[in-house]
């Protein structure tokens, strides 16, 4: 894997332009473009397409097998069938993000050391879109990536995540000593907003603190984490004439064909109060999260919630963050201090801000919980296990339930194995999986290109952190 401007680089380039002012195309017009050379332009221009790659990657294919193998959404059609029925091969992975992204961040790292913004933002995005690879694949090429070596050497799981450890407080170093000086070009997530990608730099350390069950850490980092939801990382989809790319990723494969929805899955049974594993209850109405979260395969038009044209996607957002300080709280700091954090998101949940008008006129109800709904025989714990553990049981089943369309479901499955008493029993998706998928192949241009590729184990096989 060696760093290579490709035609992947030219349309992140291609990609910048579109998002910087018409006048600043025209400027010295008449200049002669033979004498062009990539060194003559703002750095600043690659970070609008590093970005919309980034999201294309996070909410793509890969995004959609996820819900599949976690019981959230199911493939109805083709390509789509064949990956929720776990028929897949080395070709339907790619590692697209270290050229896409990790390539043009680095070049803005390394033609502006004097601004901490871009250091800061640089350092965020590359840590989110190697942090899925590592969660996704084990090990990973990420210290020799991208250099003039042939057949980088891979780097285990817990290691990529040590560095991706150092990565973010570099970033966050960066990030909290920004100076009016220190701007950008272009931001498509953030706009230049150093304070928010300063909150998702924190959560994203809290978020792979979860992810290697260190939950001390994990509590403490979240402590500094997004703090309200208009702080969130989401792709806010553009509404461009005539261009389908912009819009929201759910609501685009929709348009091509009917493969993809949330049909009876195990999540919607979760909110179905007919459906017999309902988690609704007497201080908790989940009918607005049902409408808001149905993607019906049949009517892309028809999708008015979570799959609609124009609905804003999440990426790394405040109910994430504050279900890394219910969990990592209950478990490190006591039963209390996880259960307010607990109530504070259900509060949040019953403003309804976090869906939207196509829900009007559903009942909301998310009423704070006590302690006595988690004692034995309580309403959060009718089987009479212990209380930290039905406390834990309960957030984790509202990080799956709130996680959807993002990879926290698919992540806690695989962290929480062997967990039994708190782990989500979504059931698999046909009778002959020897078992739950664990990690996703590895990429078929990886696997052909580079002799340092270790024996792929399978989807099967635990990767080194779940083992």
């Amino acid at each position: 894997m060696k760093k290579v401007y490709n035609k992947h680089v030219l349309l992140i380039l291609i990609i910048g332009f579109l998002f910087v002012g018409c006048e600043k195309l025209v400027d010295d017009i008449n200049e002669n473009p033979n004498n062009f050379t990539l060194d003559e332009l703002d750095p600043g221009l690659f970070l609008n397409g590093a970005e919309l790659n980034s999201i294309n990657i996070l909410l793509g294919s890969t995004s959609r097998m996820a819900g599949y193998w976690s019981g959230q959404l199911i493939g109805f059609d083709q390509t789509e069938l064949e990956r929720y029925n776990y028929n897949v091969t080395f070709t339907d992975f790619d590692w697209d993000g270290y050229q896409e992204v990790v390539t043009p961040l680095r070049e803005i790292r390394s033609r502006t050391p004097d601004n901490k913004l871009y250091q800061g933002i640089t350092g965020v995005l590359e840590a989110q879109i190697i942090g899925n690879y590592a969660s996704m694949y084990g090990d990973i090429v990420y210290s020799n990536a991208l250099l003039d070596i042939d057949n980088p050497e891979f780097d285990g799981q817990a290691e990529v995540f040590d560095s991706l450890q150092s990565l973010l407080d570099d970033a966050i170093s960066n990030l909290s000593n920004v100076t009016p000086q220190d701007v950008v070009l272009e931001d498509f997530l953030f706009n230049g907003n150093a304070m928010k990608w300063l909150q998702s730099a924190w959560t994203l350390k809290a978020r792979f603190y979860m992810l290697t069950r260190q939950y001390d850490q994990a509590y403490a980092a979240a402590q500094n984490g997004i703090s309200l939801q208009e702080n969130s990382m989401i792709f806010v989809p553009l509404d461009l004439e005539d261009v389908t790319s912009t819009k929201n990723k759910f609501w685009i494969i929709l348009n091509n064909a009917p493969s993809v929805g949330t049909g009876n899955s195990y999540l919607i049974q979760l909110l179905d109060t007919n459906s017999g594993i309902s988690r609704n209850n007497a201080k908790t109405d989940e009918a607005a999260r049902l409408s808001y979260y149905r993607i019906d395969e049949t009517n892309p038009d028809g999708n008015l919630g979570i799959a609609n044209e124009l609905e804003p996607q999440p990426l790394v957002t405040y109910g994430e963050n504050l279900l890394i300080l219910a969990e990592a709280g209950a478990r490190a700091q006591g039963f209390n201090i996880g259960l307010g954090h607990l109530n504070a998101w259900r509060s949040a949940l019953g403003t309804g801000n976090f869906f939207n008008s196509s829900v009007a006129g559903e009942p909301i109800l998310y009423d704070a919980y006590t302690a006595a709904d988690f004692a034995p025989g309580g309403m959060e714990n009718a089987d009479s296990i212990d209380s930290d553990t039905a406390l834990l049981r309960e957030i984790i089943e509202e990080r799956y339930v709130t996680g959807f369309t993002t990879f926290m479901p698919f992540d806690d499955a695989r962290r929480l194995r062997t967990e039994n008493e708190v782990a989500v029993p979504f059931p698999n998706n046909t009778s002959t999986a020897p078992g739950r998928v664990e990690r996703f192949l590895y990429p078929e241009d990886e696997v052909l290109a580079n002799t340092s590729v270790p024996e792929d184990p399978g989807l099967f096989v635990p990767n080194p952190i779940n083992q």
